[in-house]
C-alpha cells in the first residue's frame, strides 16, 4: 500500500489478523477498529435473552486494500483477544483504484 492512507494505517492502525474460514493461520495487517455506538450513547449494546444479556455491540473496520474481506466465508477478524464476525464488508474505490475496505463487525461469542 502506498500513499497517505498507508502511512496513517502503519503509524496509527491496530495490528489485526484476518482469518478465512477453515484456516488456522490468518493474514496479519493494519486496520482501524472502533466501536460503533448507538445514537442513545450506550457504551455497549446488549440484548436481553432468557439466559441473560448477550453482547450485540458492533465495530467499524477500515483496512488497507491489500487484505480482501471478500470470500472469507465464516472467517473472522482477530484483535485484542477478541474475534469479530464480519456482518457486512464493502470495498471502497477512489476512481478505478481500491482505496480501502470498510466493514461492520460484531463480537463473537468466546465459545464459538
Amino acid at each position: 500500500m502506498t500513499g497517505a492512507w498507508g502511512r496513517i494505517l502503519e503509524k496509527y492502525g491496530q495490528r489485526v489478523t484476518v482469518c478465512k474460514e477453515g484456516q488456522e493461520e490468518g493474514v496479519l495487517c493494519r486496520a482501524f477498529l472502533q466501536p460503533a455506538l448507538e445514537r442513545r450513547g450506550e457504551g455497549y449494546q446488549t440484548l436481553p435473552t432468557p439466559l441473560g444479556l448477550v453482547r450485540r455491540d458492533q465495530w467499524i473496520y477500515l483496512g488497507g486494500p491489500e487484505v480482501s474481506l471478500d470470500g472469507l466465508g465464516d472467517g473472522y477478524v482477530a484483535w485484542g483477544g477478541h474475534r469479530f464476525s464480519i456482518r457486512a464488508a464493502q470495498p471502497i474505490y477512489l476512481g478505478e483504484e481500491l482505496a480501502y475496505w470498510w466493514a461492520l463487525l460484531s463480537v463473537r461469542d468466546p465459545e464459538e
